[in-house]
């Protein structure tokens, strides 16, 4: 399995132009891999730039608003990770109650 793409391969896996690509990556600030003057995409770029397409292309959003789609979702994944944080806290903390009490 490939670790790494380079940006024809990405462009012809999201069927869209190698332009686009770019525009995508610089538009979105990005922080792709850089060897020389060649990017090399991880799986999780390619991820990353799927739901710009699928936002731009398929969902009809602007530039702008597929920023601030993303921007929420960024939000919205951080609030759950605090959540799990804090249940993982509290059951730890009835494991101990739960102990003290055999």
């Amino acid at each position: 399995m490939k670790i790494f793409f380079s940006t024809e391969e990405v462009a012809q896996q999201l069927e869209i132009p190698i332009t686009s690509v770019d525009f995508y990556v610089r538009t979105f600030r990005l922080n792709i891999l850089k060897v020389g003057k060649n990017r090399k995409y991880s799986h999780t770029d390619i991820e990353k730039l799927q739901k710009i397409v699928d936002l731009i292309h398929k969902e009809g959003f602007t530039i702008e608003g597929a920023k601030d789609k993303l921007k929420a979702k960024e939000i919205k994944s951080s609030v759950n990770e605090e959540v799990i944080l804090r249940l993982k806290e509290i059951r730890k903390t009835l494991e101990l109650i739960k102990v003290g009490l055999e």
